[in-house]
């Protein structure tokens, strides 16, 4: 199933994608996000399970898809994150704590799936993209859903599939850590349903295990 957009949704009831060959796929076991003003878009910086670097580009439009995906999933999951966070399992706000210098449409970033510890420096926010950036732009990502675990493929045009899975606290926080960064760049509120502020509310200035 493709809707000629970039973007093929995966899962229950839906087209099976063609196959892939294993090798073909990278396992991405970390992933920083960040939103990069002068851009005005993500850029997703990674580690494989090689412990490969790569970083894409995902623009406002391509991650709106994404979202409406992992936003349906977690909130088909909500009773179960609305749980774990008033039990504090869940950080419901995972991002760093931004410097007070910081402005709206600065770089910001936070990381999801294998990040640093909590409490790390963040680097100081920037408007610049870093000279010699070799991040690809994203055409496509599928989406494989499962019942307790959520799998993000990513699609450059010019270099090996990465795939990133996620069971439901980590698909939250990334969510979560996309939700802060969204705000801050000062996009449309529109995609983000209410929900989303009630599960972060127990604990706001909370940032829980590696997830950051």
């Amino acid at each position: 199933m493709k809707s000629g957009n970039g973007w093929k949704p995966r899962g229950p009831g839906l087209e099976a994608e063609s196959a892939l060959e294993p090798s073909a796929v990278l396992n991405l076991h970390r992933i920083t996000s960040e939103y990069i003003a002068t851009e005005d878009r993500f850029r997703l910086s990674g580690t494989t399970d090689k412990g490969v670097a790569v970083s894409y580009w995902i623009t406002q439009r391509l991650l709106l898809r994404v979202l409406h995906v992992l936003l349906d999933w977690l909130g088909s999951h909500r009773e179960e994150l609305e749980r774990q966070a008033a039990a504090e399992m869940l950080g419901p706000m995972a991002a760093r704590p931004v410097p007070a210098e910081a402005q709206p449409g600065a770089e910001t970033r936070g990381e999801a799936a294998g990040g640093a510890a909590a409490g790390e420096e963040t680097a100081p926010p920037s408007d610049d993209t870093p000279a010699g950036d070799t991040a690809e732009l994203l055409f496509e990502a599928d989406i494989r859903i499962a019942p307790n675990r959520i799998t993000l493929v990513f699609k450059p045009r010019s270099s090996e599939h990465a795939q990133l899975s996620l069971q439901l606290g980590e698909a939250w926080q990334w969510v979560a850590i996309l939700h802060t960064l969204w705000k801050r760049a000062e996009w449309n509120q529109a995609v983000w349903p209410d929900w989303i502020e009630q599960v972060k509310a127990p604990h706001p200035e909370k940032a829980w295990g590696s997830l950051h």
